[in-house]
């Protein structure tokens, strides 16, 4: 993994330092396409999609490195406190390329509840052996697996999407 790829940084509705800190930290790793949208929901105040050009298991907080997750969820988290009460959304994207783990994995995680949208953002790396253990199981023709978090549940929970006909989209 040590190649540079192409990760892919989506945003709407956040601040210059918010972006910076976001690009600096996914530029020491990645080749990095960046692209600011147009809000896609009224409801959505700020949004952020980060797209890995990685597997999602342990190598990639290996390699990534401890130090720059710590940063990427910190701003995130602070964002979600600087929103107050209004929506947010933020989704990882990890591509699927190595034969332990074919289907993409995303998480989207929508909402402003701010100590739960902390808690959800912590879980993410604390999941690497259920999802790898989920994908093992799965039919070999999952496309992708979303999870979404429940408030409620305090977890996150799988929603998986099948290839047409066996075809990688």
């Amino acid at each position: 993994m040590a190649d540079k790829t192409n990760a892919k940084f989506r945003y709407y509705g956040i601040s210059p330092f918010e972006i910076e800190i976001i690009y600096d930290v996914l530029k020491e790793s990645f080749e990095l396409q960046e692209e600011q949208l147009a809000p896609i929901d009224e409801n959505i105040v700020s949004m952020v999609e980060i797209e890995f050009p990685v597997s999602y298991d342990d190598s990639f907080f290996s390699w990534f490195s401890a130090e720059r997750w710590f940063k990427i969820k910190e701003v995130l988290k602070e964002m979600a406190k600087r929103r107050g009460k209004r929506d947010i959304k933020i989704v990882f994207n990890f591509c699927g390329n190595t034969d332990d783990s074919p289907a993409r994995v995303r998480f989207t995680l929508k909402g402003r509840n701010g100590r739960e949208f902390e808690i959800a953002i912590e879980k993410i790396e604390y999941m690497v052996d259920i999802i790898s253990m989920q994908l093992k199981t799965l039919s070999h023709n999952i496309d992708e697996v979303e999870y979404l978090y429940d408030e409620n549940n305090h977890r996150w929970f799988p929603s998986i999407s099948k290839a047409d006909h066996g075809s990688r989209k």
